[in-house]
Order: C-alpha cells, then structure tokens, then sequence
C-alpha cells in the first residue's frame, strides 16, 4: 500500500519529508506485525529484544547498562523490564562479586525455551514480509545507515 493511501495523504511538502514519514509509518507498521507474535507469549517487543540480546551473550551475564546499549528501543526502563522478565523466570539477576552496586543479567533455560519456540513465528512472519517486495535489501539497509550516518 502506498504511504498516500495509507495516510490519507496527497501531497507532501518535499520529497525528503515523505521517505521520513514513510520510514515512521514502515517502522511503527513492522513493530505491530511482530507485537501481535509476541502477545500470545505474554511479552512485549522491548521484553523480547532484552531475551534475545541475553541469548547472544548465553552463557555470559550482562548488566543492565550493556543491555541498553545495544536495545532497538533506547527509552525504555531497563530495572522495569528487567523485573517483568525475573517475575516470569525469563532471567536470572545477580550482583556482581567484585562490584556490589553491578547487577548481573542472564537469560535463564526457561527464557531460552520461550525464544525457540517464538522463532520459528518470526522466521515465517519475516519470510512474508521481506519475500513480497522485490528489493535489494542491502541497498535499503546501506540508505539507512546513511540517513543516521
């Protein structure tokens, strides 16, 4: 669907505003086709990227800080998300032995499990997205990159 349509939109000031709001409306488009994959699973996208950052760094624990750093989403509470996930099992938390005022963070078997059983959801809703449009991808991230650059 065309951003003018989808928005109701005929005309735009330049065309540098409309590839932006074009980018916000993609954005916000693909964050509600993975949100509703997530749901079943009583996560949130946010809660979702702490897990799978965590599994990238499995069996190794991360504090807080380092989470961030690396989140899709820079704004949300960490100490909050990381509560959620301890309340469900998802993570463990410990202090660091050599830093007392340092968490230490690890995605637990539970939380590994969860992932697995998520990713093969993803995999198929990725897989329908990206195989509709005939683009090259790489020249699409490149542009992205750029635009941040």
């Amino acid at each position: 669907m065309k951003l003018e349509e989808a928005i109701k939109q005929k005309r735009f000031e330049t065309p540098q505003i409309k590839a932006m709001l074009n980018i916000m409306y993609t954005a916000n488009w693909l964050m509600s086709e993975f949100r509703d994959i997530y749901k079943p699973f009583g996560i949130t996208p946010q809660q979702y990227n702490v897990l799978r950052i965590l599994r990238g760094k499995h069996p190794d624990s991360v504090n807080p800080s380092e989470i961030k750093e690396v989140m899709l989403d820079k704004n949300p509470d960490i100490t909050r998300l990381c509560d959620r996930l301890l309340a469900m099992g998802l993570i463990g938390r410990s202090i660091d032995a050599d830093n007392r005022r340092k968490m230490n963070i690890v995605i637990t078997e539970q939380g590994l499990l969860l992932l697995s059983q998520i990713q093969p959801l993803l995999t198929e809703r990725q897989e329908a997205i990206l195989n509709r449009a005939e683009i090259d991808f790489a020249l699409l991230s490149d542009l992205l990159d750029d635009l941040r650059g």
